[in-house]
């Protein structure tokens, strides 16, 4: 009974398991079965969505491009596709034919290289005691160069015949790309079965170099990203974006590939159309990047007709939504000493520089939140020595200061002083003033929080922040605390005046349109510290050291920075020239900011008497634009 219990239970649970393969799971054996048995392949790369702007205007497009295919036929010979490659030599351009080409066509048209093997070798092959791989190494040692030599028209030969027989065998063979219509007409009058036209899309870009550096690049997958991309799904024919926002968003602007089987002849059974990729919307207004553009290139012209510009080469501006943190234009130019123009605009996101006073909303906030400052006390503008270095100052004398108006006079005395009062000192002349990493981290942090010396998260690849000092002294704790020590990027400092414009709320920057606002952060800095801030940057510019940057009726708040830097005048690795940064950020209305800006003038000048008003005047265009152009309807 035992025994006939435990077979009625087999049998129950093997029907059960027959039940639950044919009810249930039916479709997925299906699917595995015709995994294991059919053979399936999917078509070419379709065209990728276009890249627009924020009013839909195109930025970057697709165009058609006819290419000649080749299609192998079980019925074709070598010799076929010899005769075919002569008789399409002419069409050829260029050719590139690499020895192991040359060598192998040798082998193909002189009886796979018998006549290169001796009697003997034959035999011993034939005995077995040489293997086909060392014959095939003994005929390809004796190839020599001058056995190789090939005339042009032999050269072409030997280029299409390697393109017919590369790949796999049921793919298309691309024998020519990208060929105008008169030649892809002249080929298809041979009427050959075995060749086609085939219409491919490249991008197109309707302002032509404009951006291009940020909108990027398509191509083949870098071989260095073989593995994550075939993980990811892609195939290695894929036609991908490799850098900027075509990289960022590939899975968006890729498209769906067709998919077919492959049947016993070789030939392709249609299963699924192919799909265009989505269209993706950018933050930028193309009109307002122009006008940047333009303003810039402008400007840099005028600026090298000054001596003391020498050294002036590029420049950098962004325009956004503190709000948002998205990015409405955003501009690098370099000027060449043959008065060209060359964009630079994706190093906004990796060239950094000491960005002078303009940093000091973050410094002041270091003060309020240590306890350094003391809310609406005065002190006199003055100069700062400490031991065995030289006396500290403002640009002038600037009389009592106090937190607010320290700010709109750019007092550097009043930041010397908090940052002493941080380390827990008190100020005397010619005093030692030690220091630890700790008293800079106590900086730093806060600068990190801001967006100074963090990533941006910016939706560009290959981000990078700026240079942290290393070394430690009092004197350079100073330095730090008025923005002459470590460096930043443009797009840190664009992020910095944001989080001011949001009371210390960091968002993430974006320059294609995004579903949410991301908070990356919160400084933590009381209400009414920012009301203090956001007072000084406001008499900054009613007043203070920019007052001429823009109209007063637009109620702008802002920072200017003047740093001191060191250039390399000749080329040779040393930095030996003295030189000055100019920057300015800013944003307005001060109610309900709609725009904040910055300008970055690296080198802007070597002397101490005269500097170009490059980033008053950039700023000042810009501003009567919005205001003239109706942005700000």
């Amino acid at each position: 009974m035992k025994i006939e219990a435990v077979l009625v239970m087999i049998f129950c649970l093997f029907s059960s398991f027959l039940l639950n393969i044919n009810l249930h799971e039916h479709d997925k054996y299906v699917n595995i079965l015709e995994q294991k048995t059919e053979k399936y392949v999917l078509g070419e790369s379709p065209a990728r969505g276009r890249i627009l702007d924020r009013n839909g205007k195109v930025l970057v497009d697709n165009v058609g491009v006819i290419n000649i295919v080749y299609r192998k036929k079980p019925y074709v010979s070598y010799q076929d596709e010899l005769d075919l490659a002569n008789t399409l030599r002419e069409y050829v351009t260029d050719y590139p034919v690499t020895d192991k080409m040359k060598k192998e066509y040798f082998l193909l048209t002189h009886n796979d290289g018998s006549e290169l093997l001796t009697d003997e070798e034959k035999k011993l092959y034939d005995e077995r005691k040489l293997t086909l791989e060392e014959i095939n190494n003994l005929k390809w040692e004796r190839i020599t160069l001058e056995m190789i030599s090939y005339s042009e028209e032999e050269l072409k030969v030997i280029y299409l015949y390697n393109l017919m027989n590369s790949g796999y065998y049921y793919e298309d063979k691309y024998l020519f790309r990208e060929i105008d219509e008169d030649k892809s007409l002249k080929i298809m009058e041979l009427n050959n079965p075995l060749l086609s036209i085939k219409v491919t899309s490249k991008r197109k870009y309707p302002y032509n170099e404009v951006l291009k550096s940020i909108l990027g690049n398509v191509g083949s997958i870098p071989k260095e990203e073989v593995d994550t991309y075939i993980d990811d799904g892609y195939s290695l024919e894929d036609t991908v974006g490799i850098s900027g926002i075509e990289k960022v968003y590939d899975k968006v602007l890729q498209g769906t590939k067709a998919k077919y089987i492959l049947q016993d002849d070789y030939s392709l059974k249609l299963i699924s159309d192919s799909e265009v990729g989505n269209d993706l919307y950018l933050n930028i207004d193309i009109d307002l990047q122009l006008f940047l553009e333009d303003t810039l290139r402008s400007e840099l012209a005028l600026a090298h007709q000054k001596k003391q510009s020498i050294y002036f080469h590029d420049a950098y501006s962004i325009i956004g939504e503190p709000s948002t943190g998205n990015i409405l234009a955003m501009a690098g130019i370099l000027y060449n000493d043959d008065g060209s123009f060359k964009d630079i605009t994706y190093t906004a996101l990796s060239s950094s520089y000491a960005m002078g006073s303009v940093v000091k909303g973050a410094s002041s906030s270091v003060g309020y939140m240590t306890g350094a400052i003391t809310v609406g006390e005065k002190i006199l503008d003055s100069c700062v020595k400490l031991y065995y270095q030289p006396a500290k100052c403002s640009y002038k004398r600037l009389g009592y200061v106090d937190d607010i108006t320290a700010l709109k006079t750019s007092s550097n005395y009043f930041q010397f002083i908090t940052a002493i009062k941080t380390t827990n000192n008190k100020y005397h002349y010619n005093m030692e003033l030690p220091v630890t990493i700790d008293n800079f981290n106590t900086y730093r942090n806060v600068f990190k929080s801001y967006g100074l010396g963090a990533l941006t998260e910016i939706d560009l690849p290959n981000e990078q922040i700026g240079m942290i000092g290393e070394k430690i002294s009092g004197d350079l704790l100073l330095n730090l605390a008025i923005g002459q020590y470590d460096t930043y990027t443009p797009v840190e400092l664009f992020q910095y005046i944001n989080t001011i414009a949001n009371r210390g709320k960091r968002l993430k920057i974006n320059i294609a349109k995004q579903e949410d606002v991301k908070v990356l952060n919160e400084v933590g800095l009381e209400n009414a510290y920012y009301d203090r801030i956001l007072e000084g940057f406001y008499q900054v510019f009613h007043g203070g050291t920019a007052s001429s940057y823009a109209s007063y009726n637009l109620d702008v708040l802002g920072k200017t920075g003047t740093s001191e830097t060191f250039y390399d005048s000749n080329s040779d690795g040393v930095v030996d020239t003295k030189t000055i940064n100019s920057t300015v950020a800013f944003f307005f209305p001060r109610a309900n900011p709609r725009y904040s800006m910055i300008v970055v003038a690296p080198n802007i000048t070597n002397s101490e008497d005269y500097t170009y008003p490059f980033t008053k005047n950039v700023s000042l265009k810009v501003t009567n634009h919005l205001q003239d152009s109706g942005y700000l309807n």
